[in-house]
């Protein structure tokens, strides 16, 4: 069980927080799919706002930090640079950091500055770590159909970002953080397969 554990984490972050979400706004009746943030739900001073942190954060991000740092071993036999894997796991890392609940009427407070960076800075090593781990995929054939698809995910989450400003910002962001967890799950998926390959070729 635990060896299907770890190349499925990937997927299981994407289940664990896109069910983290559906139930938790359903049960906000103030939360606007359209306009509001998805950081807002795990903000101080909203129903069950610990509960979707630990969901919709922290787990999640645990899983993809858990699933990243593994799946170098899973291409090319591990004849890879570890980089590219290093920021995709750093990207999970933050997501938890930003399990630290956003205070809206104090952006300066500790939980609020935490949350902040945490979100941000996934933004930023998932990109960095999506570009130049395509390079690394490309060296096994098992990995080489997935770059595209790959690289339209990382392209979406970037595209979406300048819709941020636009009348329906939580949606565009929630696009880009879907954009994000079906990157993480193709690559999860991919790893389990390639592993029960492995397996049956034995």
């Amino acid at each position: 069980m635990r060896n299907n554990f770890q190349p499925l984490s990937g997927i299981m972050a994407t289940a664990i927080c896109i069910f983290a979400y559906l139930i938790f706004s359903s049960i906000n009746a103030d939360y606007s799919h359209l306009t509001k943030a998805f950081s807002e739900l795990a903000s101080i001073g909203q129903p069950n706002y610990l509960w979707f942190a630990v969901f919709g954060f922290l787990i999640p991000g645990l899983l993809v930090t858990l699933f990243s740092l593994k799946l170098c071993k899973w291409v090319n036999n591990g004849n890879v640079r570890k980089y590219p894997f290093i920021l995709i796991a750093l990207s999970g890392l933050l997501i938890a950091l930003g399990a630290s609940p956003m205070n809206y009427e104090n952006y300066s407070s500790l939980s609020s500055t935490l949350h902040i960076i945490g979100v941000m800075g996934s933004g930023l090593f998932f990109i960095i770590g999506a570009f130049t781990i395509s390079k690394q995929l490309r060296k096994d054939k098992q990995w080489q159909a997935l770059v595209k698809p790959l690289l339209i995910c990382a392209w979406l989450l970037i595209i979406t970002g300048f819709f941020r400003q636009s009348a329906f910002p939580g949606l565009a962001q929630k696009l880009g953080i879907l954009a994000y967890y079906i990157y993480i799950a193709l690559l999860s998926w991919n790893a389990y397969r390639i592993i029960q390959l492995r397996r049956t070729a034995i």
